[in-house]
Order: structure tokens, then sequence, then C-alpha cells
């Protein structure tokens, strides 16, 4: 079934469309909350990446210059080749690492006769045990965590008759009969002429017409070959390049502002198939940076005619006013038993060490017709969206505003040196409110500039030190102020909770208040937490009021 179709952008650009207006949210009435969600996703169990980092004593080997002349004397040089020059450790810079993190990144998603299931790379640690958590779906809204017999850096599954495939950077192709495992290895990839094939970010796509095909390459330029469907291992054409890195579009540069013009690197690549459209999704900018993001062209044909239909990257020219994080990186795309597009992407923190990592999904349309007909559209979220396939009116968003802001009242019981409570709804994950290591019962307050309707809250948690697993579990109340009576009242009770939640989304029914309160009253592994965002998501009593849009 073919994807929604989306509105036609208001004008082209020189590479596509422009900036859509952003128009202020309406509450949409009749919405089920227990049906919403919020990015970064709630999985259960995401894995801990264990770095310990400590700043040098002295300055001597910081921008040590005798790393860099054998870069820049190469015989052959490639649009790639400069990354090293731009990483934060290559030349004599370190990072300091203070507690473990969570980490999930490289999302592969497979349909498997209706059901989702998501696949990662996590804290890419000791393999191949770095992540062994597939996660599945039917809903969107219940993340059912599977255990399987090995894990894989930026893992690829395919299903070919009854039998599923897997592969990750550098390793053997594996074959099972579940998409959950357990996994055998039939070997490394093989050229047509039988030499070994050892690639990174690989992904299969399998065609309507059962041939099957492989794209690969860290770094450009991504490339692209046909497969034995039936022995996935063995490469039947030569590999071809599919996409280059392209100096001219900003997007694909390396680094947080973009600055480096030489230093090209497009990865994590994905080809997959929408009506008789060839699609090739990359990322590019870099996993270590904040402005990584995913880039689509178009093809009539899998492996070359690739041409750029649309404005790059995914998401560009959005409006996030309360965006906690900047962009879409390496990921993939799905379509679903319902006809949906969805877009599971990685989203970069890189505080404590940079494959500090989380997931953002997102349902996207295709233009059905004009200038940019065949481009993919999807605007990245940050407040309450319907589910895949719960559409009201046409629309996803809810229309609620997060009212949780740094710039209204908070208050806490305490807090550490340097981790203020301000610090718990400043729209930054690289910063969070710490209670003081005394502090027995850590409470939380966040006071909103006005009276809302609140509907849902995330505390996105901040676990600190360095023995926890991905198994803790934080449990906690979170209560509202009921202005008739000016008493606390509860919202939430997971007081008992023995769930291992990064960032908890919470739905509630619709309460009018101008406070909530976040009691933390201990974690299933006695860790400390702090909170890096409390999120409240509510609309403007006043407003809506004032528009008949109030809604029972």
């Amino acid at each position: 079934m073919a994807p929604a179709a989306a509105e036609k952008p208001e004008k082209p650009g020189a590479q596509g469309v422009g900036p859509k207006t952003q128009l202020a949210k309406v509450p949409l009435s009749g919405v089920d909350m227990t049906q919403t969600y919020v990015n970064p996703i709630n999985l259960p169990g995401m894995a801990v990446r264990n770095i310990v980092g400590t700043m040098p004593p002295t300055d001597a080997n910081v921008a040590n210059t005798s790393q860099i002349p054998a870069s820049l004397n190469l015989p052959t040089w490639t649009a790639a080749s400069g990354r090293t020059l731009s990483s934060r450790s290559s030349v004599g810079f370190t990072r300091i690492s203070e507690n473990s993190a969570r980490t999930g990144a490289d999302w592969s998603a497979v349909n498997v006769d209706g059901t989702i299931y998501l696949y990662a790379s996590g804290a890419m640690q000791n393999a191949p045990n770095n992540n062994r958590t597939v996660w599945s779906t039917t809903d969107y809204l219940t993340w059912t965590p599977h255990e399987m017999n090995l894990g894989l850096v930026a893992p690829t599954v395919v299903q070919v008759g009854d039998t599923f495939y897997m592969a990750g950077n550098n390793t053997p192709v594996y074959r099972a009969d579940s998409p959950t495992g357990p996994w055998t290895s039939m070997g490394n990839f093989l050229r047509p002429n039988g030499q070994v094939l050892s690639v990174g970010d690989v992904q299969f796509f399998l065609d309507t017409d059962g041939r099957l095909y492989l794209t690969y390459n860290i770094g450009s330029p991504i490339m692209g070959a046909e497969l034995d469907p039936n022995n996935p291992r063995q490469l039947i054409s030569d590999p071809v390049v599919l996409w280059t890195f392209d100096p001219r579009q900003e997007w694909q540069h390396i680094g947080d502002n973009k600055a480096t013009y030489t230093h090209g690197y497009v990865e994590g690549s994905q080809l997959f198939k929408l009506g008789d459209t060839y699609y090739l999704q990359v990322a590019s900018g870099g996993t270590e940076f904040t402005t990584y993001a995913t880039g689509v062209m178009t093809s009539d044909r899998p492996l070359s005619g690739f041409k750029e239909t649309q404005r790059n990257p995914i998401g560009a020219g959005d409006n996030h006013p309360s965006a906690v994080y900047p962009n879409a990186g390496h990921g993939s795309f799905v379509v679903d038993a319902s006809g949906n597009l969805v877009f599971f992407y990685t989203y970069v923190i890189a505080y404590e060490e940079f494959f500090e990592r989380r997931l953002g999904m997102d349902v996207c349309t295709v233009i059905p017709n004009g200038p940019q007909k065949g481009a993919i559209e999807c605007e990245l979220s940050n407040t309450p969206q319907l589910a895949p396939g719960r559409k009201i009116s046409g629309r996803d968003d809810v229309g609620l505003y997060n009212v949780a802001t740094n710039s209204q009242a908070y208050w806490s019981s305490s807090y550490a040196p340097g981790r203020s409570p301000y610090y718990g709804s400043d729209r930054s994950l690289s910063t969070w409110w710490e209670p003081a290591d005394n502090d027995s019962t850590p409470t939380y307050i966040r006071g909103f500039g006005t009276v809302f309707h609140i509907s849902a809250a995330q505390i996105q948690w901040k676990e600190l030190g360095r023995t926890f697993t991905k198994d803790n579990a934080v449990q906690y109340t979170l209560e509202y102020k009921d202005i008739p009576t000016n008493t606390w009242r509860t919202l939430v009770d997971r007081s008992t909770n023995t769930t291992a939640y990064t960032a908890d989304y919470v739905t509630f029914d619709r309460v009018l208040t101008n406070a909530v309160r976040l009691r933390i009253l201990g974690t299933t592994e006695n860790v400390k937490v702090g909170v890096h965002e409390l999120g409240v998501f509510g609309e403007n009593y006043h407003l809506v009021a004032s528009k008949g849009m109030l809604t029972p």
C-alpha cells in the first residue's frame, strides 16, 4: 500500500522544497492520549556504554600537529580522508566521561507480518556481544525486548522466504529461522570472484521482484551490489558507486557547525522502494556531532541514476521551538502493514562520550505530484504525536506544547554543585538536575507561567555513576498541584516500577494545574539519578477557552 500523500510544499528551493510555515498548535479534540508517543522513544532496557574519560594532567599532546602531515600528504586524497582531522580525539584532544550512559543508534527496522522488529547498535563494546536486544512492536506504543544470541554494530536484517539474514559492521552473514534468532554464521560476504568483502554499515534490500541487494560503506562513497537471494553472502555483481560526498551540500559537511568543506562523510545507507521509485538514504555529518542528519535521493533503478529531488536533510526547514534534539541521523525507513512510512533515526547527545545516542520515530509522507513528486517529507517531532496509523482529521500532532520551560519557576529539595534545578528543563541533554548526595527524598517541582490543562509528561533520567546496568529501573511518583484545594495530587505512581526506561513517557487524565512535582524514590539497583529533562505537555487554558476550542 502506498504511504499517505503529503501536502504540496509552498515553494521549491534551489535544492528542493522550501521550509514550511510554522502554524500555532491547536489542541486536537477526541484524542486518546494513551495512543500517543514522544521522542525519544521509550525503549526498555537500552544498552549502557561504560567509557572512562579523564583529563590529562598537561596539554603536551593537545593539538599535536605530528598527526596531521600523514593525512595531508596522502598520495590519493578522497572526500572522507579528512574526517580524522575533525575527530574530537584525533589530534591529542580528549573527552571527560563522568558517568556510564544509555545509548542506542543505527536503527534498522523490518516488518515481519505486521510486527516491526527494530535492531540497533548499542554500547559497541565486547563485540559480538554489543547489543543483543531486538525490540518488537505491533502498535508503536509498547516495545517488547528480545534477547538474541549475539549482537552486531549497525545490524541489518532481511527476510527471504522463511529465512532471516543478518549482518553488521565487518561481520559474517548470519541466518536464522526467526527475526530474534538464534543466529548461525554463513561466512563473510564474497565478491563475484570469490574474494572476501569486509564492509561496514551494510543494509539488505529485497526488491518486489525477489532480487536482493546490498548497500554499504562507512565514508564516501556509498556502494551497492546485487546478492544471490539463495546465498546472501555472495555478490553476483561488482559493486558500483551510488552516492558520493558533495561539498556543495552543507548538510554533508563534518562538524557541529558544518564548516569543514573538505571533510565529507556519508554513511548508514539504506535502499528501499515505494511504488516504482527507488530511494537511497544516507546519514552524514558524523555520528559524534549533533548535526548528524539524513538525506534522500531517488531513481527508477536500484543501482544507478540516483538524483536529489528534495530538500535535504530530512526535516530541513521545520521550526522546532522546543526541540531537545537538532537532527535525525543513521536510521531506516519501513512501510508497515497499514501503509505508513515510518522513519526510525538516531539522535546524538554526545555528552559523556560521542557514542551516547537515542532513538527517534516519525511518520513521513511522499509528495504525490509537482516539481518534487516522489520526495519524502518528514517533520521531526518533539511533542506528543499519535502513533502511526492513528491520525485524526489527517493529523498526527495532537497540538500540545511542552509547558515546562526553564524561564518559569522551579524548586528542588537539593542540588549537587553545578547541577541546578534550572537544568531539568533547559532543552539540553548535555545538562541535568542532580540532587545532593545526602538527599534521601529528592524532589523536583516545575512551575508553569500560567494555568494549563496537561495530559502527558516525559522524564528523561540521568543515571549517575558507572555501576548501573541496562536493567536499572527508576521508581518515582509524579503529582500535580490541585488549584482549588492547594494540595498535591497523584498523576503517576511508579513507586514499584521494575522496567528500565531511559525516557519515561506517561499519559494521564487531563488536569488543570500550574505545577508538577516529581519525587524520586530510588532505583532497582540503588543508583543515584537526576533529571536531564522533565517535559510536561499541555494547552493554555485561557487561550483555548477564548478561541472556543476548549474540549470537555
